[in-house]
Parts: C-alpha cells; sequence; structure tokens
C-alpha cells in the first residue's frame, strides 16, 4: 500500500486521459474517501456503489445536500423543473410518472426510432469532409440533441435552440460549478423553457405522431402528467441522455480502433455490437466522477460515517474496474459474460433513456463501420476539464 497521499484534481489531463491508476488505488487503500476539495465522499468498490444506487436512505435530490444553495435568485422556470424532476420527487409521485412515461422508453419503442436516428445519422454525415473529420464536433456532439428533438417533435426552426438550452440545462446540474457561473447559465435556460412551454401547449391543441404528443395523452385510472412534470421530464431526457450518447459512442470508436483485431471481428459480424457497447460502457466509462447521492440519515460504510445531509458520489468508472466482479478488469473484451453494468444505474432511478441511447449508438457505429472501411485516427482525443465527465471533444479521423 502506498504511503503517498491520494490527490484527487479532476482537471489533470492525466487523470482525463487516463483516471484508472487513481480508481485502483481508492479501491484498494480508500473504498470510502473523503474528498475534502467537492465536500464529498466517493466510493469506488462495485459491491458498495451498487447497493447505495438502491439504498433508500439516500436520495437523488441534490435539495438535501448541506452544501446545496439556495434557489432564491434561480429563474422560477428552473425551481419549477428541479421540484417536479424525477430526481427530485418524492417515491409515490416518482413511481406514477414512471408508469405513465415508461411505455414511451421500452426497448420496442427505441427499435422503433431506429429508422429515424439512421436518417440523422446519413444528414449528418452528409455535410463532413471524410479527409478530416472531429468524431466529436462534427458528429457525436449533435447527435442525441437532433434524436431527442425530433422524437419529441421539435421543429428544425427550434433544433438550434433547443440544443443550446440542453447544454445549459447540463450544466446547471453541475454539483461543482462555481455560484456565478451556476446563476449565469440558470438564466441562460428561460428562453428554452419558454420554447418548450410553447411546443407542449401547440400539442395540447393538435397532437401529432411524436413522443410529446404520446407523453402528453399518456394517461392511467385517470391520471396524467401535469405540464410542470412534462417539462421537468424532457429536461430530464436531455441532461441524461444526450452527454450518455456523444460519449459512448466517442469511446467506442476510440477503443476499436486502438484495438484493430477487435475492430476486424465486429466489421465482419455486425452482431457483436451490442457486446461492444455493453464493454465500452463497462471499460472506458466517461465518467470523471460519477452519480451523486445524497444521505437521509447518518448511514456506516466500511466503518466511516456518513452523516445526514453528506454527497456521496459513487465513481461509476472505478466501480467497473472492480476485479472482483470483471476478472482482468483492465483488458478491453467484448467476448466477457454479462455482468452487472452500472453505467445507467440501478434501483427505482434507473436511466429512462437507456434503450435509446444504446439503439443510438448502434446504428451509427453499424453506418460508420460499413461505410468507411478505412477509418483509421489522426490524433489522439482531446479532452476538456469538466467538474463531473470525462469530457472528450475532439476525435480527430480520416475516414477515407
Amino acid at each position: 500500500m502506498s504511503t503517498e497521499p491520494i490527490v484527487i484534481d479532476t482537471s489533470d489531463p492525466a487523470f482525463l486521459a487516463n483516471p484508472y491508476p487513481l480508481f485502483r488505488r481508492l479501491r484498494n487503500e480508500a473504498p470510502v474517501h473523503w474528498w475534502d476539495r467537492g465536500h464529498m465522499w466517493m466510493l469506488s468498490r462495485h459491491a458498495d456503489v451498487e447497493a447505495t444506487l438502491k439504498d433508500p436512505r439516500f436520495t437523488v435530490d441534490n435539495r438535501k445536500w448541506r452544501f446545496h444553495r439556495g434557489n432564491d435568485q434561480l429563474p422560477r422556470e428552473l425551481i419549477d423543473q428541479a421540484e417536479n424532476g424525477l430526481f427530485q420527487l418524492g417515491s409515490t409521485d416518482h413511481a406514477r410518472v414512471r408508469r405513465l412515461v415508461s411505455p414511451s422508453f421500452t426497448p420496442r419503442a427505441a427499435a422503433k426510432r431506429e429508422l429515424l436516428v439512421q436518417e440523422i445519422v446519413d444528414e449528418l454525415l452528409a455535410k463532413i469532409d471524410p479527409q478530416s473529420f472531429d468524431l466529436v464536433a462534427d458528429f457525436a456532439e449533435h447527435l442525441p440533441f437532433l434524436v431527442i428533438g425530433r422524437i419529441l417533435g421539435i421543429s428544425a426552426e427550434h433544433e438550434h435552440e433547443f440544443r443550446e438550452w440542453g447544454h445549459a440545462l447540463i450544466q446547471v446540474t453541475f454539483p461543482l460549478l462555481p455560484p456565478d457561473e451556476h446563476l449565469a447559465m440558470a438564466r441562460s435556460t428561460v428562453p428554452g423553457f419558454g420554447l418548450l412551454e410553447r411546443v407542449i401547449e401547440e400539442r395540447r391543441r393538435s397532437p401529432g405522431d411524436d413522443m410529446l404528443s404520446s407523453l402528453i395523452q399518456a394517461e392511467e385510472e385517470g391520471e396524467r402528467l401535469s405540464s410542470a412534470e412534462l417539462v421537468s421530464l424532457v429536461g430530464g431526457l436531455v441532461t441524461a441522455g444526450s452527454e450518455t450518447t456523444v460519449h459512448l459512442l466517442a469511446f467506442a470508436v476510440l477503443e476499436l480502433l486502438r484495438h484493430p483485431e477487435t475492430l476486424a471481428r465486429v466489421r465482419e459480424d455486425l452482431g457483436l455490437l451490442p457486446g461492444v457497447i455493453e464493454e465500452v460502457l463497462r471499460h472506458d466509462n466517461f465518467g470523471g466522477l460519477g452519480v451523486a447521492r445524497f444521505a437521509l440519515e447518518e448511514v456506516e460504510i466500511r466503518g466511516q460515517t456518513i452523516a445526514k445531509g453528506d454527497m456521496v458520489m459513487l465513481l461509476l468508472g472505478a466501480a467497473m474496474h472492480d476485479e472482483d466482479v470483471w476478472p482482468d478488469a483492465e483488458r478491453f473484451d467484448i467476448d466477457r459474460e454479462p455482468a452487472p453494468n452500472l453505467s445507467f444505474g440501478r434501483g427505482p432511478h434507473f436511466c429512462l433513456g437507456a434503450n435509446l441511447a444504446r439503439a443510438e449508438a448502434r446504428v451509427a457505429l453499424q453506418t460508420l463501420l460499413t461505410r468507411y472501411p478505412d477509418m483509421q485516427l489522426t490524433g489522439e482525443p482531446v479532452f476538456r476539464p469538466h467538474p463531473l465527465l470525462r469530457q472528450m471533444v475532439s476525435l480527430p479521423l480520416r475516414l477515407q
């Protein structure tokens, strides 16, 4: 065991490129670690992370954090988003909303949208230079916003505004954002909320063949979603479903190009793609930190006392390299037996958009691999410091 103190710097380029040596130290030396700079506990072993995801003594509601900033200066729209979102609803309302919206997020529903995903993939690739192609900036960053927007029925003229709102909404969720930046970003979300509210009212008057119309009409035993719940649900879809897809796709292409033998096998048998996606989610999870939970009461984990109101950061990337669950965990292996992948969570807050994210990644990867057999890296990936993610902002490729 090392005698050197464990130093955590999520902006360190070495950490962004490869966080796994640090994660290994945390698992081995300090599986329940207090990070003073972030005012949080960090859990790094799979068993602890999985148990906490399902533990009712912890909540996803960040208002329970003892360092939570008050809402006094935030726009009304953002306060409504917080109070009606799936992360903040009480267990009864949370179950009711999940029950109403779940039919729109089943594997079958995701499969039906693959044609739309393919259209958007083709549309994006028609605009690129195959000799000088940035997978992230030219393609992956656009794909999930276009998919979510069109599934919801956002018109082409509003797609840019919808995407800008999504980016701002994502950043507002960062627990470590400086107060001034947080407030400025919060205020910048207001026009997007207005756009969404107008679209919802249009769909109420004139339903279409889109997910938003389906959600508006969803009803069970007389219960329906309120406008505030609808807006919050869309906000949750954007924040949870966009970054996930961008980085799943980027890391998948990077891993395949770094493993040419695996790439050759997948080109020969595209049926291997689901295994590729699951292994990328496990092996190179894009979380720099992970997902946060907040203690509703005092909890003891491995002899450490977690006080009521403490934040616990669940290091998904560390947990999914735990040798107790995955032997030889550092190796990228698409033939692994199915194992408990934590990328989309566990328990009542399992990600609604998981099936859609997998479908988007599968369609995009299949298209890139079949259309561009000579695809190759022309440089190293570029990462940007980020409060929570290993945010890849550039992956330069030549496609032909």
